[in-house]
């Protein structure tokens, strides 16, 4: 059988009106809405994220300053206390390891001998930056005294302590 090649075939035959793409083609909208509601929404997540992280961080750091001028606070309040009840056990377990280093129990006591006899005290505020707490010692006879206390950090709990005068 010969093939006359001047007749059309049913696939050489160009598809007419109705006849389906062999894909669909994406709708298409007239404008770009969708496309700048999502953009919009994306940035509103990546600002409340970043937003809500710095305002965590924030109060981080205010939370730490807070919690070390409280525990700075505390650890002269008993320091002091224990001195004026004439305790210096008591205060020498406040102090730290480089001070007992310098001083055993009973050298610690002849130079803290002195607060014994104030009458009370006030506390300043923290130097959060060097750790100074100043105060001042009232004491019956006379006039106060001012004195400004270094504390420092113990690394192995975390608690203050005092390192002396500055």
């Amino acid at each position: 059988m010969i093939l006359d090649v001047t007749q059309p075939t049913p696939e050489s035959v160009p598809p007419g009106p109705g006849a389906r793409p062999p894909f669909v083609a994406a709708p298409t909208e007239g404008s770009n809405v969708r496309l700048w509601w999502g953009l919009g929404t994306g940035a509103l997540a990546v600002l409340i994220c970043c937003g809500g992280g710095l305002a965590l961080m924030v109060g981080l750091i205010v939370t730490g300053v807070r919690a070390v001028e409280d525990q700075a606070q505390q650890t002269v309040t008993r320091y002091l206390d224990a001195l004026e009840r004439g305790k210096f056990p008591e205060a020498y377990d406040l102090v730290c390891d480089e001070m007992r280093k310098r001083y055993d129990l009973d050298e610690f006591e002849s130079l803290e001998r002195e607060v014994v006899t104030s009458t009370g005290y006030t506390l300043g505020e923290l130097d959060v930056d060097t750790l100074q707490m100043p105060v001042r010692l009232r004491y019956p006879s006379g006039p106060e005294r001012s004195v400004t206390y270094q504390l420092a950090q113990d690394s192995s709990t975390g608690h203050m302590e005092v390192c002396g005068t500055a």
